[in-house]
């Protein structure tokens, strides 16, 4: 009997630890794919651990993820460890009292946590300004200029640092307080009666019983560090990425397989580290059990020597090249992640060919701090936030109406910018900027619907097809209120940029209506790449660059603009409201805007370029560089016939109300 029920522990203890550790597992084997996908595996490679170190973007999050999670480690080990000495010394109501206060941010929502630090470091910057600017006048006229505070603080790596520090506190106070709850409370005060100083009773009578708190309280807070996106991403500003922030930020396109070797190390890193940790304390306990009943070995008393006063000095000189080795590396990563002059820069994943930012800064000495945000509306929030501080943006056509009318963007210097002579006049004075002042096009394409032809038997023509119920549990939902209600008004025979409500929730309905009776398999956004390469799917709606994306990998898939037309886009660059580097920002949108950075970034990411001699060259380009004819098809695909386009509408900046209803209704369409 007994033997049947450790057999069925073990079988549930097996099949838990498979469900847990089954997508890691995924991911580490991914990470040797010779592909770039994900969900179809093309060989055994290497290749992604070699582009790894080669990749400027991913390492330069390592190095700032290292170097804040080090640094917020030992900051925050030191100061939970005297906190929690402190509650120790506390009488047992008010101990209680401040510990409950202690773990309510561990059980508080990281999100809560990120915003209000957020809107602290905002708040506390603008009282800054205001006081910066009194003193600075009033230090003008008495001492000239020889003290001058700056008058403009941002978010940064200060900030980053604090809020990690301020988020990791609490759980070293946690891993201390049991140590110091075992610890007899009479010792202190007997080392100190024996003529120890507070300091010295500390380290040689405290600080033995309580260290393997300290040691795991400090694990935990480097791995909470390491691991964190939320409070990055609130306080981290613009000039900053975490490696969790840059792979939450690959979601306008796919997460590179880059970051599946990435975590593959940084995973077996963690783990080995734990199983170290774990390990020793064994090994100490075994000791500790067996120390009265057998010999001591070789290490034990190689142990106790090392432990005899006359070897104080080499512990000593040990202790002292762990703070030189890292004082080292925080030296190093400071200067890996940091330089002048500078560009913020904020775009979407895997929107860029990452070699032009290394000619860029090769070529001018500027380096470009290159962020990601996951969707326009992310962006917008966290602009409105105060919680960046990018010098360029590069939002979509309808996203950039909003901002100018909310007097978000600088006019841009055009003399600054000759190549903007180069944009084709097909994407100069269009509706969001109709006179040319703030903008310069990045990419254009269009939306369309994408089939397997392996599950679907007939050539779709239509945006039926995603309501139909012959493809029930074999569509997706692209997860944007703007283009799945599009999609709908489109099929209805309305405008997508109807302000009349009768007509939006009836395309709310039509969509809902397909919800209910179980046709959308579920709302997505980069998702759709994984599912529709790997066949997991029959049907779905995504953009042109995408789909050749996917194509690369799943020959079956098929791409149409919908007889009922379909929505095409402009993503432009930007400038921000009073961006700190105007001229390394107006040099940058120029570089970025040259016939070469165009046709280098049309081969890298598939979508089509403004750039009237990019457009024209790049299928000899392409010939080239493959040493192959491009496909004309492809071609067309990529970069759709002025024809097509005439059956396309462009997304305009809808009034407040009408902006409000689409939120209303989305919200309404998870719930039902």
């Amino acid at each position: 009997m007994k033997t049947k029920n450790r057999t069925g522990s073990r079988l549930i203890i097996g099949l838990v630890f498979l469900f847990l550790y089954a997508p890691i597992l995924l991911l580490i084997i991914f990470s040797f794919n010779a592909g770039d996908s994900s969900a179809v595996w093309k060989g055994f490679s290497l290749h992604w651990y070699a582009e790894l170190f080669r990749n400027r973007l991913v390492m330069e999050s390592v190095y700032t993820t290292l170097l804040v999670s080090l640094v917020a480690t030992a900051i925050a080990t030191v100061a939970g460890t005297f906190a929690a000495i402190g509650l120790y010394s506390l009488g047992r109501r008010r101990r209680e009292a401040l510990l409950t206060v202690n773990n309510i941010p561990m059980m508080n929502a990281d999100i809560v946590t990120g915003v209000s630090l957020c809107l602290f470091f905002v708040a506390f910057f603008q009282g800054w300004g205001v006081f910066a600017k009194w003193f600075n006048g009033l230090n003008l006229s008495l001492m000239g200029r020889l003290l001058q505070l700056p008058d403009r603080l941002v978010l940064g790596m200060a900030t980053l640092i604090l809020a990690h520090v301020s988020f990791n506190i609490p759980y070293v106070i946690l891993n201390v307080a049991p140590k110091l709850r075992q610890m007899d409370r009479n010792l202190m005060d007997a080392a100190q009666d024996l003529g120890c100083t507070w300091m010295q009773a500390f380290w040689k009578v405290m600080l033995p019983e309580i260290k393997p708190g300290i040691v795991s309280g400090a694990l935990i807070a480097f791995t909470m560090s390491i691991d964190d996106f939320v409070i990055s991403y609130f306080t981290a500003g613009s000039a900053n990425s975490t490696l969790a922030m840059t792979i939450y930020g690959m979601t306008k396109k796919r997460v590179t397989p880059v970051v599946n070797a990435v975590s593959t190390l940084l995973f077996l890193s963690v783990l080995v580290l734990l199983v170290i940790s774990n390990v020793k304390e064994a090994r100490q306990e075994r000791q500790g059990r067996w120390s009265t009943v057998r010999r001591p070995g070789v290490l034990d008393r190689l142990a106790q020597r090392a432990a005899e006063p006359r070897f104080s000095w080499v512990r000593r000189g040990l202790a002292g090249g762990l703070v030189c080795v890292f004082v080292a590396s925080v030296s190093f990563l400071s200067y890996a992640t940091g330089s002048r002059p500078v560009v913020n820069v904020c775009s979407w994943g895997e929107y860029i060919d990452e070699e032009l930012i290394g000619q860029f800064e090769e070529m001018t000495g500027i380096r470009v701090n290159y962020q990601t945000a996951e969707s326009n509306e992310a962006l917008y929030s966290l602009l409105k936030s105060g919680g960046a501080d990018y010098d360029v943006i590069v939002p979509s056509d309808y996203m950039i109406g909003r901002l100018i009318a909310e007097d978000m963007l600088e006019p841009l210097d055009y003399s600054q910018i000759p190549n903007f002579s180069l944009i084709d006049d097909r994407f100069k004075n269009l509706s969001y900027d109709p006179e040319n002042l703030y903008t310069v096009p990045y990419t254009w394409g269009t939306l369309g619907l994408i089939y397997n032809t392996a599950l679907v038997d007939e050539e779709l023509t239509s945006w039926g097809a995603l309501y139909d119920d012959r493809y029930a549990g074999q569509v997706l939902l692209i997860n944007n209120s703007r283009d799945a209600l599009g999609e709908a008004l489109l099929y209805l025979g309305y405008s997508v940029n109807t302000t009349d409500e009768r007509e939006i929730r009836e395309a709310y309905e039509l969509v809902a209506d397909a919800n209910r009776r179980g046709v959308f398999q579920g709302r997505v956004m980069d998702e759709v790449l994984q599912a529709m390469e790997g066949g997991n799917a029959a049907i779905a709606t995504y953009y042109a660059g995408d789909y050749l994306t996917m194509l690369e990998n799943n020959e079956d898939l098929a791409f149409v603009i919908p007889e009922e037309g379909a929505n095409w886009f402009v993503d432009a660059m930007c400038m921000l409201k009073d961006a700190p580097h105007r001229r390394e920002a107006h040099m940058w949108i120029n570089f970025i805007a040259s016939t070469d950075a165009n046709l280098a970034n049309m081969d890298y990411i598939w979508y089509a370029s403004p750039n009237r001699e990019a457009l024209e060259k790049y299928p000899a380009y392409y010939e080239e560089l493959y040493g192959e004819e491009l496909d004309p098809e492809i071609y067309e695909i990529m970069a759709a016939p002025a024809e097509l386009l005439e059956r396309c509408e462009a997304y305009l900046n809808l009034p407040p109300e009408t902006l409000n209803l689409y939120k209303k209704l989305w919200t309404q369409l998870g719930a039902d």
